[in-house]
């Protein structure tokens, strides 16, 4: 929607949020009770909820009614109920969406360094955030949605580090930015690992679907994964207990780096763009398994392996003092077919 025309369309929809809306509301039963959200509505059929009370993430998105995100058996639960317990905590609180954020001080497999437990993907996406707004605003003529917050990870004689994340949706494109910015308050130099866990589900992911990335070189994690290295790019039907499977895309160019799902069936695409120098390595999560059907393409500082690992293999990040890092990602959907063709032919596969 344009600020321009604005005037005119009131001629014959008077109050525009029918078109164009941010809803504020809390979640009034189940384990959801009381958690804050806003559902956005760009007008072109990009519908997105965001969780104030998840760290700004994203529970639920769809495109011209179809379900984009990732709905696990686990709902949508309170952060007051999350508790941090190796691979359980994170899982029982895991309902996919479409994103959910990993980090900050770790991510990745849950590992114990200098006898500290550490948790499978770290808190921070089941940290409430705070200084939460959301507000129509204008990109010169373009009506934009916004929500800002910030997020803390702290604790007493350790980290002390904050998010603050701005998201906005376009109207005139079917296009969420999330920008974030890292920074470490403390006083000390501190590890950082961060983990854009994005996350898609049936219908938009289904049989016959297929990924595409700038990724010049493609990874099996596993023996498995690489069984698999024929067809790691392709969508099969779910099969029952049917191990996961994780590919590390890498070497990206520095400008213009993305990973898209295909679905050719719904003649739609999801496209997620991100910064390669920041992000360098995408973690393509493919689980095939019936009940547990799902895709990750997942931008990341360092992986998804352990922090003591990520030590190991040079890939750690660290936060000086008072020192900001910001990351880029996008996620934009799309069911223009010519545009579409152009990314799979910039892709490499």
């Amino acid at each position: 929607m344009k600020r321009s025309e604005e005037f005119d369309l009131r001629k014959k929809a008077n109050d525009l949020r029918g078109l164009v809306n941010i809803k504020d509301y809390l979640f009034n039963d189940g384990p959801a009770r009381g958690a804050r959200a806003f559902d956005l509505k760009n007008g072109n059929g990009l519908d997105v909820t965001v969780l104030a009370d998840r760290a700004l993430d994203i529970p639920a998105l769809s495109f011209r009614g179809v379900n984009v995100g990732l709905n696990n058996k686990v709902p949508v639960r309170s952060a007051y109920l999350y508790q941090e317990d190796g691979l359980r905590g994170f899982l029982r609180q895991f309902n996919g969406g479409m994103l959910t954020t990993c980090g900050l001080t770790y991510a990745g497999s849950p590992a114990e360094e200098n006898g500290e437990e550490l948790g499978l993907h770290g808190p921070i996406g089941n940290t409430p955030a705070e200084n939460v707004s959301a507000a129509m605003e204008y990109e010169e003529d373009e009506v934009v949605l916004r929500v800002r917050g910030q997020v803390r990870q702290t604790r007493v004689f350790a980290e002390n580090m904050r998010l603050t994340r701005q998201m906005t949706l376009h109207t005139e494109k079917n296009l969420l930015e999330i920008c974030d910015e890292v920074e470490n308050l403390g006083y000390v130099e501190s590890p950082m690992m961060l983990i854009y866990h994005i996350n898609f589900g049936y219908p938009m992911l289904d049989a016959g679907a297929r990924i595409y990335s700038t990724g010049r070189t493609i990874t099996p994690r596993t023996p498995f994964a690489q069984q698999g290295m024929h067809q790691y790019d392709l969508i099969e039907e779910p099969e029952a207990g049917r191990e996961e499977q994780c590919y590390y895309h890498t070497d990206h160019p520095a400008q213009g780096a993305f990973a898209m799902l295909h679905n050719p069936k719904l003649g739609m695409a999801a496209v997620v763009r991100f910064d390669a120098e920041r992000l360098p390595l995408l973690c393509q999560w493919k689980s095939m398994a019936a009940g547990d059907y799902a895709l990750g393409l997942e931008p990341t500082t360092s992986g998804v392996v352990s922090r003591p690992e990520t030590r190991e293999n040079g890939m750690l990040c660290y936060l000086a003092p008072g020192e900001k890092r910001q990351f880029h990602v996008s996620i934009e959907l799309l069911d223009d077919s010519a545009t579409i063709q152009e990314l799979i032919e910039k892709s490499h596969r």
